[in-house]
């Protein structure tokens, strides 16, 4: 049975809860651990950016640490402003990625989990998608030197379609493969480079989850476990649903996590409606998905 602790990521709601609260809400659901939602503070008017960010990190950890709760892994921002563009070049990450390693660290993490940067343009065919894969090769290989540094773990999340740019029978979205994430990977070339599976954008994309977690291995570092319904019509829903609650095969997921011996956090991006419900109901809500959690890995564990 899968022993890793039980993880959840407060990053949908602190887009309109503070951070303060959100905390409150993990530890009255009865979480120890969670995915720090590094990326809600990031961007250029948020305090990761300001001289004193090192200040600001250290009270986000005094508040964690007074609510019994540690960070197992941490999600780094993703940068809508630095994609590759319609002639694919790109630039390289600005300080607030590096800075990302040293804020992991300093809240007791060496998982930085990070999206792929993408190009919202279509493509014609199969060698758009290469150059987009080789991009990120070299943006991740700028990063390696801060991972380096700071001994922090650097995780690739799969991707999916989520801006509805490719029609049926465009090149498949990079990123949104094993293969692709894999690619990437190898072509970073690095022992701290890996693999962050998001369930939910996995069902989006028409992919296997159990087969990409046996394709990942023991590359396989960090999960974002979520259902949905996949892809309905034209919509691209992620929905951030708790497991179970959509179509994902849960058995299957858990005997391939099993299978290649994964013992790491057992996270959960279960978002949903729970931004949009009083502060009672959240808790409720999350703690009836730690019992689900529970609930699965005893069902579905050897």
């Amino acid at each position: 049975m899968l022993k890793g602790e039980i993880s959840y990521s407060a990053g949908a709601m602190s887009r309109n809860t503070d951070l303060e609260v959100c905390i409150d809400v993990i530890r009255d659901a009865g979480f120890k651990v969670t995915d720090f939602w590094l990326w809600k503070y990031s961007n250029p008017d948020g305090p990761m950016c300001q001289e004193n960010w090192r200040e600001w990190v250290k009270y986000v950890k005094e508040k964690l640490d007074a609510a019994g709760i540690r960070v197992g892994q941490v999600h780094a921002l993703w940068d809508h402003d630095n994609q590759i563009s319609e002639d694919y070049s790109y630039d390289l990450p600005r300080q607030v990625f590096h800075d990302s390693f040293e804020a992991c660290a300093m809240l007791g993490s060496r998982r930085l989990i990070f999206h792929p940067i993408e190009r919202w343009f279509p493509m014609a065919d199969d060698s758009g998608r290469q150059k987009v894969l080789d991009a990120n090769i070299e943006w991740y290989k700028a990063l390696i030197p801060s991972a380096e540094k700071w001994g922090v773990e650097l995780h690739i999340e799969n991707l999916f379609d989520h801006q509805h740019i490719f029609q049926p029978g465009d090149p498949v979205f990079p990123g949104s493969t094993p293969e692709d994430i894999l690619y990437i990977i190898n072509g970073i070339g690095s022992p701290l480079a890996k693999a962050c599976l998001d369930s939910g954008h996995a069902n989006i994309a028409g992919q296997d989850v159990p087969r990409m977690i046996r394709m990942y291995a023991d590359k396989l570092g960090s999960l974002h476990l979520n259902d949905n319904y996949g892809k309905i019509g034209p919509i691209y829903e992620d929905l951030h649903l708790c497991p179970s609650y959509g179509r994902l095969p849960w058995k299957d997921i858990f005997e391939a996590l099993e299978e290649i011996g994964y013992e790491d956090t057992l996270n959960m991006e279960v978002n949903a409606e729970i931004p949009k419900i009083p502060i009672p109901l959240r808790v409720i809500q999350l703690r009836t998905a730690i019992e689900v959690m529970n609930t699965m890995r005893e069902l579905y564990g050897k």
